[in-house]
């Protein structure tokens, strides 16, 4: 006798394997064996730095995540005593719907340089490791052919210095995790810059119509002298704002004195990222007993703490650097650097933004290639280097609050969405 199956069970079972297959393809927060769930939105984990003990990191996850959310890296400002507190990571990463990773490198007296560039490359390589490919394979989102998240990195201060460098090094043209956007908030990009301000001045002339009066009968007849076509000197915004109450040049020159055993350490690009494109804004000093000597031999009037003496050692002639390197396969991520009006660091940020938009218009941001000699600018080179480097000066020392970040937030979002646009465009 031949049964009869009722159709109940088949149409059960297929809804049911409909449920099955919308659950294994269905995003799920990053879940590894590694980290300890702080809360639903963030998790933590400890990341290992060789025999160099280890340091942790903080995973805020995406309010609608996808197998293509970016993952964002945060590098926070670092150990600088600022009466203004950081914003929260929360409104980031709602407003980039992405992943924010937080690495809390070590930078301290008892940690200096180059601590927390080995901190921030071994949380790099986790990320990859559990993010970027990790966590596409855990939660059944990797298939032939998928794309995987795109990864950005944002930092302020120092933070924005080890941000550069992590981007600066890690923008691989063709590689998987490689840093496709860069994001920094007045970031330190020049240890070498830095010198002692003893007196403030500024480029405007403040001298009365009665001091002059006066110094005219004093000495003899002056003859005005002829008007110079050079333009006039661009006012230092380390000197100018070197008294600045919330961020001033001691507080940065008290925190070099600190984080750095030697200078020769803050004389390394990768504590000081603007040395990439170009040499060092001062020279390496020298140890005191050489010093008292070269002095001593030279004329009577000078000595080592005159301001003659000081600028002589302290500003050596500068010289570009081709960044990035022919043949390194690297290619520069889209940048957008914000820096304060009113900042001691405005200069730097400034100089950076142009050292890169430089690198876009002679080589197109990039490292290929194996040939001597420099590129022919590019026809379009200017235009490219502004739109790929984008620089925004506000008022003020351009920290970032709560705004700034829901701001960073969704460039970041727009930047990386226009970077997938164009690779399903060109895979067509």
């Amino acid at each position: 006798m031949r049964t009869r199956f009722s159709q109940r069970p088949i149409s059960h079972l297929r809804s049911r394997l409909r449920r099955q297959v919308s659950n294994s393809i269905r995003p799920r927060p990053f879940n590894n064996p590694f980290s300890t769930i702080l809360t639903p939105e963030t998790s933590q984990a400890s990341v290992p730095v060789g025999l160099n003990g280890s340091f942790s990191l903080i995973i805020h996850h995406p309010p609608r995540p996808s197998a293509v959310s970016p993952i964002l890296v945060h590098l926070p400002r670092g150990p600088l005593d600022l009466p203004i507190p950081p914003p929260p990571l929360a409104p980031l990463a709602r407003a980039a719907n992405a992943t924010v990773v937080s690495l809390d490198y070590r930078l301290s007296a008892s940690a200096q340089y180059p601590t927390p560039v080995h901190d921030v490359a071994a949380g790099y390589d986790w990320v990859v490791k559990h993010l970027v490919h990790g966590s596409a394979a855990h939660n059944g989102w990797q298939s032939p052919g998928t794309r995987l998240a795109p990864v950005a990195v944002c930092g302020e201060l120092l933070g924005g210095s080890l941000a550069a460098m992590l981007a600066l090094t890690e923008c691989h043209a063709h590689k998987s995790g490689s840093i496709k956007a860069l994001v920094l908030g007045a970031p330190v990009v020049d240890w070498t810059a830095m010198y002692a301000v003893t007196s403030i001045s500024t480029a405007e002339d403040t001298t009365t119509p009665g001091d002059q009066q006066q110094a005219t009968s004093d000495s003899t007849p002056i003859t005005k002298p002829k008007p110079s076509k050079r333009k006039p000197p661009h006012a230092d915004s380390w000197l100018t704002h070197a008294s600045n109450p919330l961020l001033s040049a001691s507080t940065l020159l008290q925190a070099r004195d600190a984080l750095f055993a030697k200078p020769e350490h803050y004389h390394d690009p990768f504590a000081s990222p603007l040395l990439f494109f170009r040499t060092a804004s001062s020279d390496i000093p020298l140890p005191e007993n050489i010093l008292a000597a070269y002095f001593a031999s030279s004329a009577p009037a000078a000595s080592a703490d005159s301001p003659e003496a000081t600028a002589a050692f302290l500003k050596p002639r500068r010289a570009h650097r081709r960044y990035p390197p022919l043949g390194s396969g690297l290619l520069l991520p889209r940048t957008r650097i914000d820096v304060g009006a009113g900042s001691v660091l405005r200069d730097q940020g400034v100089e950076l933004a142009e050292a890169m938009r430089r690198s876009w218009m002679r080589y197109g941001g990039r490292g290929a290639g194996t040939g001597r000699g420099g590129s022919p600018e590019r026809e379009d080179g200017q235009g490219e280097g502004e739109e790929n480097v984008q620089l925004r000066v506000v008022e003020g020392e351009g920290l970032w609050g709560e705004e700034e970040l829901v701001g960073v937030g969704r460039w970041v979002a727009e930047t990386l969405g226009r970077g997938e646009a164009r690779h399903r465009r060109d895979s067509l």
